[in-house]
């Protein structure tokens, strides 16, 4: 299931929301009248026994007061009811006049008691079924919004995915068709360039086709949380880039970082995602890349900062989306599912994903790993 978006701009889990969050009522909301009129009928009809002589016992009528109370949607109140009433019915006892025989007043009573304690069990339990079925709707609702936001990704994802393989497939239908109708005047030098962008192309498609993987195991597939040093990860991930970052002169910092609920494996990706990246979108000078963390009370606030080419403000959101791509000078276009990837781990985490940046004087993407949320699916 995915995530509402609170006004702050963090992503949030609605069954937490609802199950977390204490809804601040009115003193004259709809709760007010069941507590008053149960508490008035209680006071009634303890009035009323003790000042009928032992017979026809008013204490029957308690048995409607746990009713009456469970309008107020609070247990502890019924409870509490429940409580006095069974109080009230024997000290009624105690203190009716004399009439009818006093073991059969205590017949009556035993089993008002009883038949009270039955009421509140099965208001209770009526109570928990509501609150189960209200959250299965919550799960359904958003299981429907989910669907509906997936086909129309689909959809875009249908021709934009149709477009961009068509290309590749288009340069190779080319370059095989001169390569079975070649004469005698085509040089080695142009079958072997010929051949060469064959290659160009297989790769590109390749690309392609794993970034769609990635996208797609990222959102479809259930994430694993365990206690995730970040900064294990970031020193693992500094070993394994250490051939793209010594090609790039590139340096990548950090300030501590913690340890925390998270999936490793998507976390090193959504590290390598903007390391890449900022790499990627260099300027002339060696990159640097500085990640750093600090603890909010909605979860780790991260921040990765470079000193690359930097984005529009134009872009800023857009580049979150899947396939969009920027125009920045002396970069090389890449699939555009990078910044969308990361953007979904981060929301598979309980957390929000923003860019901030001045064209020409580097970014900083900053994302939260929330500490209190639930994610999407957990394993």
């Amino acid at each position: 299931m995915w995530m509402r978006r609170e006004s702050s701009g963090r992503l949030r889990d609605p069954l937490s929301t609802a199950a977390e969050t204490k809804v601040r009522r009115s003193p004259w909301s709809g709760d007010l009248w069941p507590g008053l009129a149960s508490a008035a009928l209680a006071i009634l009809l303890f009035v009323g026994d003790v000042l009928i002589p032992r017979g026809a016992t008013p204490a029957i009528g308690y048995c409607a007061i746990p009713l009456l109370a469970s309008g107020v949607k609070r247990r502890g109140f019924v409870f509490g009811m429940t409580i006095a009433c069974t109080v009230f019915t024997w000290v009624g006892y105690l203190v009716e006049p004399g009439g009818g025989a006093a073991w059969m007043s205590g017949f009556d009573r035993i089993m008002v008691t009883g038949a009270l304690w039955l009421i509140f069990y099965l208001v209770s339990y009526r109570n928990q079924v509501v609150a189960a079925l209200a959250q299965q709707t919550l799960r359904l609702e958003e299981t429907k919004r989910e669907l509906e936001r997936s086909n129309s990704e689909l959809d875009s994802f249908a021709s934009v995915v149709a477009h961009d393989i068509e290309g590749p497939l288009h340069t190779i239908g080319l370059f095989a068709h001169l390569l079975r109708n070649q004469d005698s005047t085509s040089s080695a030098s142009e079958i072997a360039e010929w051949a060469s962008d064959i290659q160009s192309e297989i790769r590109s498609l390749s690309r392609l086709i794993q970034s769609l993987l990635n996208y797609g195991r990222i959102g479809g597939g259930r994430i694993r949380l365990e206690s995730c040093d970040c900064e294990a990860v970031l020193d693992s991930l500094r070993r394994d880039l250490r051939f793209l970052l010594a090609e790039n002169c590139a340096q990548v910092t950090n300030d501590p970082l913690p340890t925390l609920q998270a999936d490793p494996a998507l976390m090193a990706e959504l590290f390598q995602n903007l390391i890449q990246n900022a790499i990627k979108y260099r300027r002339t000078e060696p990159p640097t890349i500085h990640v750093s963390a600090s603890e909010q009370p909605e979860g780790w606030r991260f921040s990765v900062r470079d000193n690359g080419l930097g984005i529009q403000a134009d872009d800023l959101e857009r580049i979150f989306q899947p396939f969009a791509q920027c125009e920045r000078a002396g970069a090389n276009s890449g699939v555009g599912l990078g910044l969308a990837t990361c953007k979904r781990i981060v929301e598979r985490h309980g957390g929000h994903i923003e860019a901030h940046s001045v064209a020409g004087a580097g970014s900083t993407f900053t994302f939260t790993i929330g500490c209190g949320d639930s994610p999407k699916t957990v394993e």
